[in-house]
């Protein structure tokens, strides 16, 4: 709910929406549901120049977030350099909504592995927020290993406009980017 609050000062408030059911249109397909979303909501046609657009009038809120993910890398002795900010704004084109959060407290590895992905697949950028030490960690491990399958030739998914961040790091960004 805070999340919501905050991003609802910087986005149009009826765009920001929790436990977002990304394919609920979609009768016969698994429908994962974002902790927290940004729209515009792409369930029925795609909205590439509304989201560039989004990412130009937000670009100071986005470049932060990315340079802190990429500090997260360093501090983990990762690669910081396989994407740059423009490969993480255009990477998923057909995105359903701007923005896709993911937070992860107390789930197993496999489950963070699942939200990481579905704020990667669903966003034009994915978050993917730790709640703690541990799981920023687990969420840095589990690209690392995305990025080796994808090396050594095995299929893969790509996680270049993902995001990996603390809670602290996201409310830091947000309450410096507020209008």
């Amino acid at each position: 709910m805070q999340l919501k609050e905050k991003l609802s000062l910087i986005f149009q408030p009826d765009e920001v929406e929790i436990e977002w059911a990304a394919m609920a249109d979609e009768r016969t397909l698994y429908s994962p549901r974002l902790d927290t979303a940004v729209g515009p909501f792409a369930t029925h046609k795609i909205y590439i120049d509304e989201y560039d657009q989004l990412i130009r009038a937000h670009q100071p809120l986005l470049l932060q977030l990315f340079n802190m993910h990429r500090a997260n890398l360093r501090a983990h002795n990762q690669p910081d350099d396989h994407f740059d900010f423009e490969r993480l704004c255009t990477r998923n084109l057909n995105a359903r909504c701007f923005l896709a959060f993911e937070i992860e407290n107390n789930v197993s590895r496999k489950h963070l592995m699942g939200g990481a992905i579905n704020a990667a697949a669903l966003g034009r950028i994915g978050l993917a927020i730790a709640w703690n030490q541990e799981k920023l960690r687990a969420f840095i491990r589990m690209r690392s290993y995305l990025l080796f399958l994808a090396q050594v030739g095995k299929n893969t998914f790509d996680p270049s406009n993902l995001l990996i961040l603390s809670k602290e790091q996201v409310m830091e960004a947000i309450n410096a980017n507020l209008i």
